[in-house]
């Protein structure tokens, strides 16, 4: 060799710029054991005379696995490096973090788990060597020293600042899998066990970084790759149920026998969510959703009215801020606005056209109305709800007899087209007389109803209507009666009696006409004494 010098020392430059040979360098001697006077040892002769088999050096002129095989045979006394560079292991990558979907992370290398202790795992390049393995080594990030240049910067610098690679979680074995990119595998646990104080370890509402890079054993020096991209879990707790006690429904109601115009029904409530978002747009959570929705008393399910997105309740806004979602589908508006620090008051504008298939049944006029807070892992808090009667269908009166002794008719509701069903019973008409009094009639059995004039009134128009067909108002279990108002109706009252006053007809009370008979009776028997004592005198 030309870089061997007359000594027998080696100038390894000359090695590698004259012969452009490796920079690696393996220095292999070949003992020849002997005996003590010098005999060949015949014991395992491979061993302790390889000169015998034949394993003993190399030269140019030897195959490939001629020289392999003397070089195995032999012993490494020493080796030496001169420009040489053992290629860095492949970066492995992180895929998942371990949460109740098992969804991989998102474009935004991020996920959302309600696991404290999840499972980091992803895909790296194998060893060529089984029983040199190359190792997958997962690192939590030290929140006082961030990693260094953020997600996306994976370079030299960052690999040699040990003060950014956070806290060793631990290594896992590049395992071959045939499904992965880079031909192996890799899971790790991060337990919460490895944060030395002051760290406090994963929280709910916090999150943590996570990075890896894989150790190789094949070359014995442990080489490791560059650092993998930066997955980040973000910690979830479940949302809290919204407050049913500060839920409330509002009913609109008929004026004149119409709703007025736009007219809505209105559900309103409190929101208080665990999960906020920056309105930034910076590291952290987004925040909590909250879905309403109503249901019939006689329906199955649940009619989804809106859903305020993520991002609605947003932790820097200022008191007062308030901002709005209109659901096409449904027609309903949602209007947020914030209270509080971390609260805020919500009102839904649900248009009373949704509200129909009212068959004469209470069952048909109740619904019930639910709020659910919806954490950054779509996982429903319990839901709240409330239950009221929605009522926005007015009475119809008729006026069937209108005269100086009686007036009568007939309340009822129009229900899916000419179907007519009687208004409640207890339902009052107010009956407005010519000169301005008034009387209250009680509507009774099918809807009857009957006011008598007062005395002294025979002529003029009269006007009956319904003020409000229930009380304005709870009932004792709490559900909202109506308070709708009929259209008017009016009639002239007929001075004249009526066919129906006349005697024996049933108009007259039934008193008068035994007076009457009485009387009668009595003045035949006048006439019958008053004919007799005359009748005597002859």
């Amino acid at each position: 060799m030309p870089a061997q010098n007359s000594d027998g020392s080696i100038n390894f430059g000359e090695a590698k710029e004259k012969q452009g040979l490796d920079g690696y360098f393996k220095m292999v001697t070949w003992p020849v054991t002997t005996n003590r006077d010098g005999s060949a040892c015949t014991v395992s002769p491979e061993v302790y005379n390889p000169m015998s088999k034949g394993l003993v050096g190399i030269d140019d002129n030897m195959s490939a696995s001629t020289k392999d095989r003397n070089l195995t045979a032999g012993q490494t006394i020493n080796t030496a490096f001169y420009k040489y560079d053992v290629a860095r292991p492949k970066d492995p990558t992180i895929t998942k973090i371990e949460n109740d979907a098992n969804s991989p992370l998102d474009a935004s290398g991020s996920v959302y788990t309600s696991r404290l202790a999840p499972v980091v795992s992803g895909e790296c390049t194998p060893s060529r060597d089984e029983a040199h393995p190359n190792m997958v080594v997962l690192y939590g990030e030290d929140p006082a020293n961030p990693i260094g240049g953020g997600q996306g910067r994976n370079d030299d610098a960052l690999a040699r600042s040990a003060d950014t690679w956070g806290f060793r979680l631990g290594e896992a074995e590049c395992r071959v899998d045939a499904g992965s990119r880079q031909g192996g595998s890799w899971q790790v646990q991060d337990d919460n066990k490895q944060y030395p104080a002051p760290d406090p370890g994963n929280k709910y509402s916090g999150y943590r970084r996570y990075h890896a890079w894989v150790v190789e054993s094949t070359s014995g020096f442990g080489l490791t790759s560059f650092f993998s991209n930066v997955g980040t879990a973000y910690f979830v707790s479940g949302e809290n149920a919204p407050d049913a006690g500060k839920l409330a429904v509002a009913v609109p109601h008929t004026v004149n026998g119409s709703l007025p115009a736009g007219s809505v029904v209105v559900f309103r409530g409190e929101a208080s969510p665990v999960y906020t978002a920056w309105s930034s747009g910076g590291l952290g959570m987004a925040g909590s959703k909250m879905a309403v929705s109503m249901k019939q008393g006689a329906a199955s399910g649940w009619t989804p009215l809106v859903t305020a997105p993520a991002g609605t309740f947003q932790r820097d806004a200022a008191v007062g801020s308030a901002s709005s979602v209109a659901d096409p589908a449904s027609g309903s508006v949602l209007k947020v606005v914030k209270t509080a620090a971390s609260a805020w008051s919500w009102t839904l504008s649900i248009p009373a056209g949704r509200f129909t298939g009212y068959n004469g049944s209470d069952e048909t006029q109740t619904y019930a109305f639910r709020v659910e807070m919806i954490n950054p892992m779509n996982v429903s808090s319990e839901p709240a709800s409330i239950e009221r009667k929605v009522d926005m269908t007015p009475t119809t009166l008729t006026v069937d007899r209108h005269d100086v002794f009686q007036v009568a008719g007939r309340a009822y509701k129009y229900v899916d087209g000419d179907a007519k069903v009687p208004e409640t019973k207890g339902t009052v008409v107010r009956v407005t007389w010519p000169g301005n009094s008034s009387t209250d009639a009680v509507v009774g059995d099918q809807g009857l109803w009957q006011a008598v004039p007062p005395e002294g009134v025979n002529k003029g128009e009269f006007t009956a209507q319904v003020l409000s067909d229930d009380a304005e108002g709870a009932d004792a279990q709490g559900r909202f009666q109506g308070g709708n108002q009929s259209a008017v109706v009016s009639q002239t009252l007929e001075f004249r009696p009526s066919n129906s006053a006349l005697p024996l007809t049933g108009g007259w009370p039934l008193a008068v006409f035994r007076i009457l008979l009485l009387m009668a009776l009595g003045l035949v028997g006048f006439v019958a004494c008053l004919r007799n004592k005359q009748e005597n005198r002859h």
